[in-house]
């Protein structure tokens, strides 16, 4: 019992009441009972501070909106494996710089998926940050112009897990597909990368500054280690005027 308060107490940085709960203990001043009701006081504070620190790595990661696995309705689109979802969200692919690349028309819930993937990563005192994709660029690119461009680029390396969303709503130059380049060469093989993307890779050229080889390292180095999802299937957008359309006609 005394090495599990002891344990507790380092675990709270409590290093006074470290150094005087041992004092006690090796002088005979202390009872089994009396660490039993310390064991339980302190574990309602370790307790509190798990929790404080995954609702931390949440509130830092930057997420525009939570969503979990449960609230996905995989039913509405059967082409997502459930199983498989479930399976990463719970396993610790960014260990193994695994990346996960959700591609599929507007309102599938690629973003959905996403953040419900971090949001697990997160809980458990990873740190994962979520970006779009303009944002990202816009930030290389200025940081690139002011020189600052190493700096910035291992900012974003660090993180256990990034979030890159809406790959493909814009065009990017050929200067900035570099820059995204030198990102996604420096996280391959180190760190995971989820992305979203509207458009399939074989469009990825037009994204991606129309350079070909470009393009092709980029793709080589995202999809080398990556679990991909195709997710084909209507707008959640419009799945309440589809359900209404339907008890209309009824």
């Amino acid at each position: 019992m005394i090495n599990e308060v002891l344990d507790q107490l380092t675990y709270l940085k409590l290093k006074s009441a470290y150094t005087y709960l041992k004092e006690l203990h090796i002088n005979d001043s202390i009872t089994n009972n009396d660490l039993k009701g310390i064991h339980k006081i302190l574990n309602r504070e370790v307790i509190a501070k798990e929790e404080n620190n995954k609702l931390y790595n949440v509130k830092v990661a930057g997420f525009p909106f939570l969503r979990k696995i449960e609230e996905y309705d995989f039913d509405f689109q059967p082409t997502v494996n459930e199983e498989k979802i479930k399976t990463i969200a719970n396993s610790n692919f960014y260990e193994e710089a695994i990346n996960v690349v959700f591609v599929g028309n507007p309102g599938v819930g690629k973003t959905h998926l996403a953040i419900a993937i971090g949001y697990e990563v997160a809980i458990k005192r990873n740190s994962v940050y979520f970006i779009k994709f303009n944002k990202l660029i816009t930030i290389l690119k200025n940081a690139y112009q002011e020189g600052t461009f190493d700096k910035r680029v291992r900012h974003f390396f660090k993180y256990k897990v990034l979030i890159i969303d809406e790959v493909g709503f814009s065009e990017i130059s050929p200067l900035e597909a570099k820059l995204f380049f030198q990102l996604i060469d420096l996280r391959y093989t180190k760190k995971s990368t989820i992305f979203t993307s509207n458009m399939t890779f074989d469009k990825w050229p037009q994204i991606l500054g129309n350079d070909e080889m470009m393009t092709k390292a980029v793709l080589d180095r995202i999809l080398h280690h990556s679990y991909i999802f195709n997710i084909v299937g209507p707008s959640y957008r419009i799945k309440d005027k589809l359900k209404h359309s339907s008890n209309k006609s009824k």
